[in-house]
Parts: structure tokens; sequence; C-alpha cells
């Protein structure tokens, strides 16, 4: 197993995001406030309604505004499908979801590449009262789940074809909803008072779903427990924290199956995942678990009370933690890898392996970039004479007429056949630069004080809201064309 660890910062993603942003005549202040990520993609909502969209690849990065203003993001989650799908909630209880075209492979017929077609951005209002707390997409992209801090949880239909979407609420919990997932059709809510498995009705509307409760014990305090499913020896169940360091194990219709207590293993020493930048006051231990998130098969990623731990479900052991972050404000997990929004503007990435996105890799300590094989061989000092005293001997001056064979030997244990050589050697590049000063440049590459014109160019929209034309695809005559 690789181990887990921060393998390089972020710090050029943080700072292709603007500090401020202007709305009026005021200025704002711009804060990451919810990240996720894919392979190829990373999303950041932000506190004035807008979602960074950062290509991993060539480090590009997009601008998409939402219908909720200025208003805070508070979620943010990625589907890749045919298309890129991205719904971020806002703390007003507006969800918007942008469809993001994906890119054409290059062996495709160019009749393709030419009909690009914009990023699509649906809205769905009025039936969260709450702001949005948690979202989860179906694997293909066409129901998005979202759950708000009354407990409201909202289905979305997405209708690609005509354009549309269709919303409405399914259950409300009537407390704050912390944690949800989505497994072959079953819904998976955990909410601060217990967590429920939701199936559809088998009835020809689609409108009602049955709850089950996981366990039969109600909680004894209101709590921010998650629950996911996971393969667990073997078996699709789910995974439910519980107080105490405790996790439940139950099938699908809420039977708790078995209770994993990992009380004990906390208290025994366990490795420490390495940061670049750790904090030099580690987190105190927390209590409990918190939200749970699949990592690798059957390990489960925990995260409580600014600290994140590493579980193996299987082999009942604690992999590894991290205790010095200065906070946990969201977390992304995406196969082998951790993002970890640790303050309004700043971000951790750790893996098992570097990021492949990435040309250039930071590491920390000289032993990473030496096998265990191999040696370090403590270099010579070394330093660098200046030409005049190259040419120096016996008190001549650097212009005087020397033969090569009485120059004075400056590596100690040289001969005056490698000084002449030396000599030559500068003698040539003198030429050189002597032959490139000599020849003819453009005029245009000299710096010229003052300020250039700029060309006016005509800004447009690249979002399209659903019902509505842009304004570059309109005929010339100013009415819509026909579809």
């Amino acid at each position: 197993m690789n181990m887990l660890r921060e393998w390089s910062p972020l710090v050029e993603l943080v700072n292709k995001i603007p500090t401020s942003v202007q709305r009026g005549l005021l200025f704002h202040d711009v804060s990451i406030t919810c990240i996720d990520l894919v392979e190829e993609f990373i999303a950041l909502g932000t506190n004035v309604g807008l979602v960074f969209w950062y290509d991993r690849k060539n480090g590009s990065i997009e601008r998409l505004a939402t219908d909720s203003g200025s208003q805070e993001l508070t979620c943010v989650r990625i589907a890749s499908t045919v298309d890129f799908m991205v719904a971020a909630g806002c703390r007003a209880g507006s969800v918007n979801i942008f469809q993001i075209p994906k890119t054409p492979p290059p062996d495709v017929c160019a009749e393709l590449l030419l009909k690009t077609k914009p990023t699509e951005r649906y809205t769905v209002r009025g039936l969260h009262r709450a702001g949005v707390c948690e979202l989860v997409w179906s694997k293909n992209g066409m129901r998005l789940f979202s759950g708000d801090l009354g407990g409201a949880v909202v289905l979305t239909e997405v209708g690609y074809a005509s354009k549309t979407c269709q919303s409405r609420e399914i259950i409300n919990e009537r407390y704050e909803i912390v944690q949800m997932d989505l497994r072959r059709g079953q819904l998976l809510v955990s909410s601060s008072f217990r967590t429920v498995i939701c199936s559809p009705e088998d009835d020809d509307s689609g409108q009602r779903w049955r709850v089950a409760q996981v366990g039969k014990k109600d909680r004894k305090m209101l709590a921010p427990f998650g629950a996911v499913f996971a393969n667990v020896h073997g078996k699709h169940q789910v995974v439910s924290t519980r107080s105490g360091f405790r996790l439940w194990l139950a099938d699908d219709e809420g039977n708790v199956a078995q209770t994993l207590i990992f009380k004990e293993l906390m208290r025994a020493p366990c490795p420490e995942i390495a940061l670049l930048n750790p904090s030099r006051n580690p987190i105190r231990i927390p209590t409990t678990f918190g939200k749970l998130y699949p990592f690798e098969g059957h390990r489960m990623v925990s995260v409580a009370n600014g600290a994140l731990f590493l579980l193996d479900l299987e082999r009942m052991a604690v992999v590894g933690s991290l205790t010095r972050l200065r906070h946990i404000l969201d977390v992304a997990v995406d196969r082998n890898e951790i993002l970890i929004l640790e303050s309004a503007r700043s971000l951790v990435r750790i893996g098992t392996l570097p990021d492949s996105s990435q040309s250039t890799i930071v590491l920390k300590n000289l032993e990473l970039f030496v096998s265990a094989e191999s040696q370090v061989v403590q270099a010579d000092e070394c330093y660098e004479e200046t030409p005049a005293e190259l040419l120096v001997r016996n008190g001549e001056s650097p212009s005087s007429s020397v033969p090569g064979d009485e120059l004075v030997d400056v590596a100690g244990d040289g001969d005056g056949h490698d000084d002449a050589r030396l000599i030559d050697n500068h003698m040539k590049k003198l030429e050189l630069f002597d032959a490139l000063n000599e020849l003819k440049y453009d005029e245009s590459i000299l710096f010229k004080s003052g300020r250039s014109r700029r060309k006016h160019r005509t800004k447009v929209n690249p979002i399209v809201e659903i019902g509505q034309i842009p304004k570059e695809v309109e005929p010339a005559g100013g009415e819509p064309s026909g579809s």
C-alpha cells in the first residue's frame, strides 16, 4: 500500500481565484466555502455566489455565475456523465445546476468539433426554506437530491431533451441533513436525529417514498453523524456513525448486523499523515466520528472536529490520522485522493500517489528523491573565481601576454594544458557574444513607456440560462431562430 501524504501544495490553484470581486460600487472579499473534485476538474464554491471551475490538466479556471446573486454557496457536487453536471446549493435555499459539455476527443470529425455547446444552467427555487447543506447525484446525472438545514429532501429530475427540470419534496426529517448517499435507487439520509433508508414505492405515480430507520434504538443526542453505502466483507452494507467511536453495519432494510468499536484503537498511537506545512498545535482528538467517505475499497475516511482519520473496516485498524490541520471546512474524496478545505484561502490535497495532472511535483524531504539502495554523497565545496584572478601571475596585469605553460594552476593539481583549454573556451564565448551583439533585431520588441490602446471587445455571457436564447446565436433580423 502506498503511503498517504501531501505531495505538492495547491498555491497555484488558490492564486487563480481573485481575492475580491466588485458588485456595484462595493468590493467583496472572496472566500472558498465548499469543494468537490473528479479526475479532470475541481469545483470551488465561494461566498459571493460564484463557482470556480478549475481544469486540472491545463491549469485554466472559469467562473460559473449562479442565479442567487451574491449569496454564499454552501455545497457543490460534480457528476461526470456524457457532460459534466455541477450542482451548487446556497444559503438562501436555491440550487443551481450547470451542464458543462465535455471536450470531444481529438479523433472525432471536424464537423462535431465545430458544434460546441454552451454551458447551460438550471435553477431550482422555492422548495428549500433553509440553506442547502447536502447534494448527491445519480450516476447518470439525471437525478439530483438536495437536503437543507430544516430537514427537507428535494428530488430534481433533469430532462436534457426537453431542457427542463422538475423538482419535488420527497421526505422531511425536521432536523438538519448531515449526509446523503445513493445506490441502486435507494437514498440514504443521515440527519442530526436519525439515519433512514428511502425507497420509492412501486406505484404508477412514483411520488411516494418508503422510509426505513437504521437501527431500532434512537440516538441519545443530536449530533452530526454521517452514513454511506459501502462494500464491507464482500457485502453491500450501510455504514452509519454512532457515538463513542462506533460504526453500525446494516442491510438495505435498516437491520443492524454488526457494531464496529474503535474506542480502544483510537487511544493507541497511529501513523500521522505527512503534511508540507503542518500546524504546530495538534488538534485535540474528538470523542466520536462524523461524516464518512469511502476511500479505496473497504477503507473509510472520517472527519470530526477538525481531525481526519483513515479506517480499515475489515482489519479493524486506524491506518492514519491527520490532526495538524488548522481547520476542516469541507472535504472531497475521489478514488485515491482527498481534497481538504483548510481555510477560506487554503487547500490541501493528500493521496497515495502524486497528482498526475501536475507537471511539477514539489517534495519536502531529500530522502524522497533517493531510493533505499542508493547513497547520498557529500559534495565538495566549490567557489567561482573572477576572470582577472585566473589571469594574474606574479603580480602581472590581466592584460599581459602570458604563455599558456606559465599560468597559475587554480585547481591546485592540474597542468598548464587544462588552463590553456579554459582560456580558449572563454575566448570563444566572448567571440560568440560579440557576434550576437552585431545581429539586427526587430524594433517592436523594445519596451516603450505609455499605455497601449486596448481594442474594445463585446462581452458575451458563456452561461446560457434555460429558456433564453443567447444573443450571439440570434439571426440578423432580431427574431429568434426556430428549433
